[in-house]
């Protein structure tokens, strides 16, 4: 059996060189489109994504909804001896953590008391029947906790014949013979004063922008809270050819404020400076009276306008606080202040809410013949009305409602325990809800807008400002009302730091449509051949592979 082999026609195995050529073509071409695909658009779009750090979205939410709890602690002490109509002690202490808790009422802002009644001690109740004065009695009863206020029940005596509030957060109540129910009414009312329970209200509500009702002149007056403080002394004298005035500045600060910004260091810090400016008086034109010159209240505006130019200015993160003496001149001497109701104001100052205030001193007239007369301020006068300024814009002062309370005075500008307590709990409320809204309309901000940046720093300073807002809220809740703040100043430090941070208007301002504008001319070109040609090489193997089946 012999075997033979067919050569295929010679016109054939010419067309095998051109098939070859355009398989290799089309892989080439199906290989650069498969690169295209795989790997180019992949790496494009990571390389042109924007980057955006994972946020804790859901801890804001939570944040935002979570319920603010405060607790304090009420100590009652009964030291006044008999006690009358029935009045037992446990039933006052049930009455009285009853008449507090159902005094709270807030959805979101929820103060909780710890209340505890006990006899006052022999030697506690002889100290304040032999006592001379009540600043001899409050070391006896002083906490060193913030959050922890004595109320001392206490007989009528020489010097207790009206509620007393002393430094160190304890109150002494004389007894009237009252029975539980009013004398249950008048420690919460004392304590309420004292704890600033309203204002902590107004400030919350104020800051997390849920009040319906204008905010009243204590919150619109006041400054919010800042990590420091500018504080400017001006000296204003218009005719410094005439009258040479001279002020011990740095003697009045060190001897009258220098308590006062101690009692806050740990908190905010202040930055004092002096300035004299000559040539320089109030704007606007005082009315004349009988013997004097005088602004009205509506006048006071135009007064304060033209200063600002004059006072200078310098580079600063932090607000200031603008404190004005001047000195009228001759021709418009003796220069008072009237208020609304037409009265001559005794201190002839004035507030400008958030900004500072202003002091009208009158010199007494020259009964001597010089030419240059000088004149050396009153440095105690002028610091007195200085002092009580700053306390009204730092939202210091408190508003005691009960009229027969006397507040017992240390004598210096220092602040009083309680004061700091109430300062604390009020800002504490004012920086977490402050806080919890920048980081909510953060939130809400980057999730609409998807080609913001959110780099690392942004989201470092997310995740401090909710781990320091979850440290406050466990510190209030827990009475640490000191530790509470300072977590509280570091959320509020965060939360603006993120929110305000440059990067997120890099891309912010860059539409969509534009993307189009600057990608189409650049990929359109380099896409239509390599999607033509990688479709001919899909139809080009479709087409061998049935050939082959065929």
């Amino acid at each position: 059996m012999s075997t033979s082999s067919v050569c295929p026609p010679l016109e054939k195995e010419n067309d095998i060189e051109p098939i070859k050529e355009k398989n290799i073509q089309h892989t080439a071409a199906l290989c650069f489109g498969l690169f295209f695909i795989v790997v180019g658009l992949p790496l494009w779009w990571k390389t042109t994504m924007v980057y955006r750090v994972s946020l804790p979205y859901s801890d804001i939410q939570h944040l935002s909804e979570k319920q603010i709890e405060y607790l304090t602690d009420v100590n009652v002490v009964w030291a006044a001896g008999e006690k009358k109509n029935n009045l037992d002690l446990s039933a006052l202490a049930t009455r009285l953590k009853k008449v507090l808790d159902d005094q709270r009422g807030f959805s979101t802002l929820l103060a909780t008391y710890r209340v505890a009644v006990r006899e006052g001690a022999v030697e506690e109740t002889i100290a304040i029947q032999n006592a001379r004065k009540v600043s001899d009695l409050s070391p006896l009863f002083s906490t060193s906790h913030l959050n922890s206020y004595t109320m001392v029940i206490t007989s009528t005596t020489e010097v207790l014949v009206q509620p007393v509030i002393a430094p160190f957060n304890n109150i002494f109540l004389p007894y009237n013979g009252a029975d539980a129910p009013a004398l249950t009414d008048q420690i919460v009312q004392l304590l309420k004063d004292v704890m600033r329970s309203t204002s902590v209200v107004k400030m919350y509500d104020v800051a997390r922008k849920q009040t319906a009702q204008r905010p009243d002149k204590d919150t619109m007056r006041s400054f919010r809270y800042h990590a420091g403080f500018d504080v400017t002394f001006t000296l204003m004298v218009p005719e410094p050819d005439e009258i040479s005035v001279h002020w011990d500045i740095e003697a009045g600060v060190k001897d009258y404020l220098d308590p006062l910004f101690t009692s806050l260091e740990e908190y905010t810090k202040f930055t004092v400076t002096s300035q004299v400016l000559y040539f320089v008086s109030l704007g606007g034109k005082p009315k004349k009276g009988e013997n004097f010159f005088y602004y009205e209240e509506r006048d006071l505006p135009q007064v304060i306008n033209p200063l600002e130019s004059k006072l200078g200015s310098h580079a600063s993160n932090n607000p200031g606080l603008n404190l004005i003496a001047c000195i009228p001149t001759k021709n418009k001497s003796p220069l008072h202040i009237k208020d609304s109701t037409g009265s001559l104001l005794k201190s002839d100052a004035f507030l400008s809410p958030r900004w500072g205030g202003v002091m009208i001193y009158n010199l007494e007239k020259n009964k001597s013949n010089q030419t240059l007369e000088t004149v050396q301020l009153d440095m105690h006068k002028l610091m007195e009305v200085f002092a009580a300024q700053i306390r009204l814009l730092l939202n210091i002062q408190a508003q005691i409602s009960t009229s027969e309370a006397v507040v017992l005075t240390g004598g210096t500008s220092r602040l009083h325990q309680w004061e700091v307590a109430g300062w604390l709990r009020c800002r504490c409320v004012e920086n977490l809800a402050t806080s919890t809204s920048t980081l909510n309309s953060l939130a809400q901000l980057l999730e609409e807008i998807g080609n913001i940046v959110i780099n690392d720093e942004i989201g470092k300073e997310v995740e401090s400002a909710v781990a320091s807002i979850k440290s406050s809220h466990n510190h209030l809740a827990y009475g640490n009302l000191r530790e509470a703040f300072l977590a509280s100043r570091d959320a509020l430090r965060a939360s603006e730091l993120a929110f305000f941070h440059p990067s997120l208007l890099e891309l912010l301002y860059f539409p969509e449509d534009q993307k189009f504008a600057i990608y189409i001319p650049l990929f359109l070109p380099i896409s239509i051949p390599v999607v033509t040609s990688t479709v001919q090489a899909i139809k080009w193997f479709r087409k061998l592979r049935k050939a082959k089946e065929d």
